[in-house]
């Protein structure tokens, strides 16, 4: 018995929690989940605040070095490939603070590459739709990308985005059934982070 409270960004959530949540709700099932959807660095300012037993972030492979490692892949971009080569690239992003915006803007900058945000929303629904509207170009997991969208292969139209890793954080003195959900979720992404990268 027992509530467990886990933050995690929307996009990581629909993707690859939904049945390693579901597997431990089965063998668990007195353990109460409570899971929250927001961007990685709301929920970093809730984390510290106490508000979650345990929280997957998105990270640079450069920076903080808390918590376990759980998934990697390449970062791409998606959208409709004429719009790569627009003089001043269309962005349909997340609101700051977004770590993928934050990502594809230094990208772009770095890149000498004059962009603007044309379309911005929490909703990962509301970004895939824009894209799929042909209004602008946005930054996902490779894995990520669903159907109906397509990444922009011609590399040369834009700067490479580089891996991103997804961590566990935990914080200190987890109860029981908190402790059990940390090490089912690790174990079972890093089995499946298998098939697709290398960790």
């Amino acid at each position: 018995m027992g509530l467990v409270r886990l933050g995690t960004p929307e996009d990581f959530a629909t993707s690859h929690l939904p049945h390693v949540l579901s597997r431990f709700a089965r063998a668990y099932p007195r353990v109460a989940l409570e899971v929250t959807c927001d961007l990685t660095l709301n929920l970093l300012d809730r984390f510290r605040r106490g508000e979650f037993d345990m929280v997957l972030i998105k990270r640079e492979l450069s920076g903080e070095r808390r918590g376990v490692p759980v998934w990697r892949e390449p970062l791409v971009w998606v959208g409709e490939a004429h719009l790569a080569d627009s003089e001043q690239l269309p962005l349909a992003v997340s609101p700051e603070p977004c770590v993928y915006r934050k990502r594809a803007v230094d990208a772009l900058d770095r890149a000498r590459r004059r962009w603007r945000v044309v379309y911005s929303c929490a909703s990962l629904a509301g970004q895939h739709a824009a894209v799929r509207a042909g209004l602008g170009v946005t930054v996902l997991p490779k894995d990520m990308v669903p159907p109906g969208l397509v990444a922009v292969e011609r590399r040369s139209l834009l700067p490479d985005l580089h891996d991103t890793e997804i961590a566990l954080l935990a914080r200190r003195g987890l109860s029981a059934p908190a402790r059990r959900l940390h090490d089912h979720i690790v174990r079972s992404l890093e089995s499946e982070a298998g098939l697709f990268q290398p960790m």
